[in-house]
This record gives C-alpha cells, sequence and structure tokens, in this order.
C-alpha cells in the first residue's frame, strides 16, 4: 500500500509548501482538492493552466503521487438541472486531474435517505446518466474516476455499487473504499468485520483507493481518534491488498498535524504486518 493522506487536513497553502509538510511528514501520495488545499483557489474559476502546471511540478519534485484528485459533486440529485450543472463541473475536474497528473478523479454521490426506499431507483437512475457522461470523458483523457459509497447517500452500499459498475461497464469507472463512510451505529462497528470483508469481496478487484481514519462512538456521536486508537480494524484491508499483491493508495482522512506521527506508524505498521 501506498500511504498518504488528505492534503487539506495539513491546511490551505501555496503548492510547494503544502508538498514540503506532505514529504517531511513521511507521506507518499495524496487526496488533494484543489479548492481546499491550494492557496488563492477559491472557485473553479480560479483554476487555471498555469495554476495546475505549478500544482504537477510541486508534487513531481517532491515524488509525491496525487492518488487521487478530490472533486466531490453532487452527482446523485434528483433535481436533473442541478445534477447536471454538477457533472459539468466534474468533467472540469477530470480535465484538472489530467494536467497535474493525478491516478484517480473522485467524488461521492449525494445525500440522499429517502422515507420511503422505492424512491431510490430514481435516484440511481440520475446518477448512473451522471456517471455515465463522467466516463465518456474519462475514456476520452484516459483517466480513471472514482466513486465512493456512503451509507447516508444515492450508492449506499456494496451491492448499488457493484450494480453501477456492472451496467457502467468501464474499466475506467473505480471505487474509494471507505468503512467508515458505511458505518452509522454501534451495531456496525460491532461487525465491521463482516461489513469489510463483503466489501472487499465483490470490490476488491474495483478498488483503486482506501480511506481510514479511526472512531468509536458515544452517545450516538462518531468521536475521531488517531489510527490504532479507536475502534476500527484496519488489517483485514491492508492484508487483503497484500495478499493479491497489489499497492494502492490508502489515505488517512481526518489528519491532525499535531499528531500525525501516530498515524502514519500505525499506518506503516499495519503495512509490514503478516
Amino acid at each position: 500500500m501506498i500511504l498518504g493522506l488528505r492534503a487539506h487536513d495539513f491546511g490551505r497553502h501555496e503548492p510547494e509548501e503544502l508538498v514540503k509538510r506532505i514529504s517531511d511528514a513521511g507521506f507518499e501520495t495524496a487526496q488533494l482538492a484543489l479548492l481546499k488545499a491550494i492557496s488563492g483557489i477559491e472557485c473553479f474559476e480560479d483554476i487555471n493552466e498555469r495554476v495546475l502546471e505549478r500544482v504537477r511540478r510541486a508534487f513531481e519534485n517532491r515524488s509525491i503521487t496525487i492518488g487521487v484528485l478530490g472533486c466531490y459533486m453532487e452527482i446523485g440529485l434528483t433535481d436533473k438541472e442541478a445534477r447536471l450543472a454538477e457533472v459539468a463541473k466534474f468533467l472540469l475536474g477530470i480535465e484538472h486531474g489530467v494536467a497535474v497528473g493525478a491516478d484517480l478523479v473522485g467524488t461521492e454521490t449525494s445525500w440522499f435517505v429517502p422515507e420511503d426506499e422505492s424512491k431510490r431507483e430514481p435516484a440511481y437512475q440520475g446518477l448512473k446518466d451522471s456517471v455515465l457522461r463522467m466516463v465518456e470523458r474519462a475514456e476520452k483523457l484516459e483517466i480513471d474516476i472514482g466513486v465512493e459509497p456512503v451509507a447516508v447517500h444515492t450508492m449506499n452500499s456494496a451491492q448499488i455499487t457493484r450494480r453501477l459498475l456492472d451496467e457502467i461497464g468501464s474499466k475506467r469507472l473505480r471505487v474509494i473504499f471507505d468503512p467508515i463512510n458505511l458505518i452509522k451505529t454501534q451495531e456496525d462497528i460491532d461487525n465491521q468485520l463482516m461489513l469489510i470483508n463483503h466489501f472487499l469481496d465483490i470490490l476488491g478487484d474495483d478498488i483503486a483507493a482506501v480511506h481510514i481514519k479511526d472512531i468509536i462512538i458515544e452517545d450516538g456521536e462518531i468521536i475521531w481518534r488517531n489510527i490504532g486508537k479507536g475502534a476500527i480494524d484496519f488489517t483485514p484491508i491492508f492484508s487483503w491488498f497484500r495478499d493479491k499483491g497489489r499497492s494502492i493508495p490508502i489515505m488517512r482522512e481526518e489528519v491532525n498535524p499535531e499528531s500525525y506521527q501516530v498515524d502514519i506508524d500505525e499506518m506503516r505498521r499495519l503495512n509490514q504486518c503478516h
């Protein structure tokens, strides 16, 4: 596994300073959201060829890869006009991903917790339409895109993610796996091994990046912890990819710059365990 982090957890900086901090901390790759991590970029209109080239060079000069370019848009909205406006932004994000040399451009879908579960199918069809448009651009520009399941989003499970991948049928469509995004309750934590193994069983070969963050749940609320200090066992994930001989980015999210060493030490330990 290639050890990384979400770049903006180290704050918003000029590209060179941001990459220096990532490199000095010992991370090898990053999930980069231009609007959140790079000083001076407040909206898509601020992103231009000069900025993108500067970002590309900063990462390249420090030998840090951009494992994921984060371009998180509401591609599962039920309002078609609003959804297509979000898709248009993601299509620009694909071009940005190519320009900075990213391996993958990633997004979640959209918040969706219907009172009537039958409403999920129309929402899924809209999501599928969005992804078809995205994949068309990705195939043309020869870059992968990644979709990230979340329990409270349109794409809320391993099963619906598998369905989307099969129906789209493009090798350019990959999965970003964040087990915490599928956990809502203490019961989910208690059943985490089953949840993780099920996800790996039906989607493992399509996973292009993994997010990790550790938590406990107290009084129904999620509380963040350093990796290895919470209730989540990441051993099955590291073991699965090691056994498959695959090395992919594993990104620490919710990094605390004051305690990242705890995280990276634990990530290295997990990466070396047999």
